[in-house]
């Protein structure tokens, strides 16, 4: 019961937020540019300054063009969800995302990383 709780919390959030970010129309892509969903869930004790802190730092990240933090304080759990803008690589030295970064920046605020998973931005 628990997983299925945990799977149907996953689909609403990620619902949720995909119609958010539809909405925002700072997107403008060149040609070679796409943007995709970042999905990490994390545990740990944050409080609403804190949030806005850590989604502060995670615009900061290269390529992150929006980013939410959805925190569960009866769990202790949260997730992060960011849209990230990429370019499609055709020279060698061109630079892509790398999801490494959301690891760090969520151990750099003393919280434990968990599930990382990916998607489609849908408009």
């Amino acid at each position: 019961m628990k997983n299925k709780l945990s799977i149907f919390y996953f689909l609403l959030t990620f619902g949720l937020f995909n119609s958010l970010f539809s909405q925002e129309g700072n997107n403008a892509l060149k040609a070679n540019e796409f943007l995709t969903m970042h999905y990490y869930t994390f545990e740990g004790n944050m409080n609403q300054e804190k949030i806005e802190e850590f989604e502060k730092l995670l615009l900061k990240i290269e390529f992150v063009s929006q980013a939410k933090v959805k925190y569960k304080s009866e769990k202790n759990m949260g997730q992060i969800v960011l849209v990230v803008k990429e370019k499609s690589i055709s020279e060698e030295g061109d630079k892509s995302f790398s999801p490494t970064s959301i690891k760090q920046a969520i151990l750099k605020n003393g919280l434990a990383p968990m599930e990382y998973t990916t998607g489609k931005y849908i408009q």
